[in-house]
């Protein structure tokens, strides 16, 4: 996820490593706040994918520093990600859903609706084991577990609308 958001801002910015964490945290906030150490070697990957560049230059304080810009490669790679992005992991789910469409700017009409209807579809299917799991009687969830999923469901329903 952490490479997404790091195409996404590059998609907009050319930036220094710095610039990137702080528009990270900036924008994303209550997704991810990554340190420098988890960017740098996320930096790394795309490069080695082709989906990064960078020129070199001097600082003020005369440290060598990189200015990272995506590649029209790296651009393709961020749409198709996202468009087909894989939200089988249902612990994480709900939470790279938000991810996704908070970047789903980047995608043209088709890759959109393809991208809504993947999204709406693995939403619904969360939604219905939730709501599963919280009928089955063999299962002994606590009051506070139970307002917790149930606080879920209206969570998913609130996107489920917002998607529409």
């Amino acid at each position: 996820m952490l490479e997404l958001l790091i195409l996404y801002i590059l998609n907009k910015y050319d930036c220094t490593i710095y610039k990137i964490q702080k528009l990270i945290e900036e924008m994303f906030f209550i997704f991810s706040c990554p340190s420098l150490g988890a960017i740098n070697p996320a930096l790394k990957r795309l490069e080695n994918l082709g989906c990064v560049e960078f020129t070199s230059f001097m600082s003020e304080g005369g440290k060598l520093s990189k200015t990272y810009k995506i590649t029209p490669f790296g651009l393709k790679y961020l749409k198709e990600t996202v468009s087909l992005f894989d939200f089988k992991n249902q612990a994480y789910m709900l939470n790279n859903a938000k991810v996704c469409i908070s970047i789903s700017d980047v995608l043209d009409s088709e890759q959109k609706e393809k991208f809504n209807f993947i999204v709406q579809n693995r939403l619904k299917i969360l939604k219905t084991d939730i709501e599963n799991k919280l009928n089955n009687p063999y299962i002994l969830y606590t009051k506070t577990q139970k307002d917790i999923l149930g606080a879920t469901i209206v969570e998913i329903d609130e996107i489920l609308k917002f998607l529409n």
